[in-house]
């Protein structure tokens, strides 16, 4: 792998600001609104909750006069609007749509004032970044410092594979001379880093580089026990080119006999105990795979803290709130504290000896079509936003997010998987933002990314 000598600085004139970037110290935003509002504002962040809190102290036409928004229902004033600036949403502001059969009044959009919101916000933002580059030089200078680094503290490294070796690799039985130069790269790159994305189009030589890569990976010490995981149509084509690449490999591919009620306890302890080379499962035998407890009611947890601390900022801000996404919010709480209820009783009445992931001893997974799992869940505070998909997720995803989980337990670093796709992304924005949640935990925690709107404030507009 070639390296340059050092990431190259970003200067300040070649970064794209916005208000409301969570890595921006509160001290420069605090400096931004009073220079703005003409009064003393402060503004706190909470990392936990990724909520702002922003509290004038004096009296200003701006906040009063110029910058509100006034419907039938609520007031917006300027701290209001510079709250859904930093927070990139805008007010959820109705108008009297009259009386239903039960005179209870129906409130419909106002699409008048929420476009005079957005207007405003829009000024409020693109007047942050006319009064940062109108600071002095070393103001600059330490923001700039900052962002390099907090963001651009790795060099883009260069994967050149072209000096490997592949002691075993039946060129010969697979008809071809070598390997293509990309999957050379691209296999070195999985060893360098201990995993990583291929976004390889057909054709491209996937199935060879996550075989190849396997029996590397485990010959070499960097996984004691690989595994391949692909859609039905194209698993048998997977083990029959390892078979055919390497002959004399310990290799376990199980037939949908092999995963029948009756059968699978047998295999999941063949897995536990025997020294493979690689498995390979299509993925729904992967499904079918008992994950680990313990892992599970750490990660529901998680994700009920989250909610909780979303739902905590929404009463915060009062009527603020959309009615379906705090329901939303409040029935998938429910759900997720009924299934933490059942694990928690299962750990409590345990007795089986049922082989789960985390025993298996798998500590790396080549997971080929990976866009098969892109619906995992995620919470955000972005109402009316298309693309962004569902919230919600897929219990086949939640399952992958636990299986990755414990392999990065048990190697205490970030990857420990490779995801290979044609389409790596498709059509939603949190497409990208869950390959960071499944493979980049720790590097978002040392960003202070603790959420989708967290990291889309820094990498998305």
């Amino acid at each position: 792998m070639l390296r340059e000598a050092a990431p190259k600085r970003i200067e300040f004139e070649e970064l794209d600001f916005n208000l409301g970037e969570r890595w921006i110290p509160t001290d420069i935003y605090e400096g931004f609104c009073e220079h703005f509002f003409q009064v003393p504002v402060s503004v706190s962040y909470s990392a936990k909750m990724d909520a702002f809190g922003i509290e004038n102290h004096g009296y200003s036409p701006l906040i009063s006069q110029k910058y509100v928004v006034k419907g039938d229902f609520e007031v917006y004033d300027g701290m209001d609007l510079l709250h859904h600036a930093m927070l990139n949403t805008l007010p959820n502001i109705n108008k009297d749509g009259g009386k239903d059969e039960h005179g209870k009044t129906i409130r419909i959009p106002d699409f008048e004032a929420r476009q005079k919101a957005d207007t405003l916000i829009t000024e409020i933002r693109q007047a942050f970044v006319e009064w940062l580059h109108a600071q002095p030089d070393d103001f600059k200078e330490r923001l700039t410092d900052l962002y390099n680094r907090k963001f651009n503290c790795y060099v883009r490294p260069r994967y050149d594979g072209s000096h490997q070796q592949f002691p075993g690799l039946d060129l010969r039985g697979l008809g071809i001379e070598d390997l293509y130069p990309s999957q050379k790269d691209a296999i070195w790159m999985i060893k360098q880093n201990g995993g990583g994305i291929c976004d390889h189009e057909v054709g491209t030589g996937k199935t060879l580089i996550m075989c190849v890569a396997a029996y590397e990976m485990h010959r070499l010490g960097l996984a004691r026990k690989p595994m391949i995981i692909g859609i039905k149509a194209n698993i048998h084509e997977i083990a029959r080119t390892f078979r055919t690449a390497y002959p004399n490999a310990r290799l376990l591919y199980p037939g949908k006999e092999d995963f029948t009620p009756e059968n699978r306890l047998r295999i999941f302890s063949d897995i536990k105990n025997n020294n493979w080379d690689c498995i390979i499962l299509t993925h729904d035998q992967f499904g079918k795979i008992p994950q680990s407890p313990e892992i599970q009611q750490e990660i529901y947890t998680q994700e009920i803290d989250s909610i909780e601390e979303n739902l905590a900022v929404f009463e915060q801000q009062g009527n603020e709130v959309t009615g379906w996404i705090k329901k939303g919010l409040e029935k998938r709480k429910e759900n997720l504290e009924a299934k933490l209820e059942k694990l928690e009783q299962d750990i409590k009445d345990r007795t089986d000896d049922v082989t789960d992931f985390r025993q298996m001893g798998i500590d790396h997974l080549f997971v080929d079509e990976s866009h098969n799992f892109k619906n995992l869940m995620f919470n955000t505070r972005h109402a009316r936003v298309s693309g962004l998909g569902n919230p919600e997720g897929s219990m086949k995803a939640m399952n992958m997010l636990f299986a990755i989980r414990t392999i990065q337990e048990r190697t205490g670093r970030d990857l420990g998987a490779t995801f290979l796709s044609g389409t790596t992304i498709s059509n939603s924005l949190t497409e990208l933002y869950l390959l960071f949640k499944y493979l980049r935990p720790k590097e978002m925690e040392r960003q202070g990314i603790t959420c989708f709107d967290g990291w889309a404030a820094v990498y998305a507009k």
